[in-house]
């Protein structure tokens, strides 16, 4: 029986490093460390639509998500004030977070949808041979 699931998946840019925010981010001290505290931000939201929340009445916690993401409280803490002066997150009114540009970066798939573009894939690859 085959597995149907759909996953999600983030793509970013080959400049995302080169953004204005990022370079500004990683300039700072620990500016590597935000840096991937704000890939595994990106990667929790996916499936939320942007937003940082364990269900609709969860949101993250700066506790939360140092637990989730293995960085200590105050990393986060801080982090979360930069990523808002950047503009990299919102605050909603109910407390949850919100990754503002994750729409841009957001792909979504199933393995029945990955076996069909593989096929396809195929054919016109035997279709370019014959000619």
């Amino acid at each position: 029986m085959s597995e149907n699931r759909k996953y999600y998946f983030l793509k970013l840019k080959d400049t995302f490093f080169e953004n204005d925010s990022i370079v500004l981010l990683q300039a700072l001290p620990d500016g590597y460390l935000y840096t991937d505290l704000l890939l595994k931000l990106y990667l929790k939201s996916l499936k939320n639509n942007g937003k940082l929340q364990v269900n609709e009445n969860f949101p993250y916690t700066p506790e939360v998500i140092a637990k989730l993401t293995g960085h200590k409280v105050e990393l986060v803490e801080s982090a979360l004030k930069i990523f808002q002066g950047l503009g990299l997150v919102e605050p909603c009114a109910d407390g949850t977070l919100y990754m503002t540009d994750i729409e841009l970066m957001v792909g979504k798939s199933s393995g029945e949808a990955d076996r069909k573009r593989e096929a396809r894939s195929k054919n016109k690859e035997l279709e370019s041979e014959k000619e």
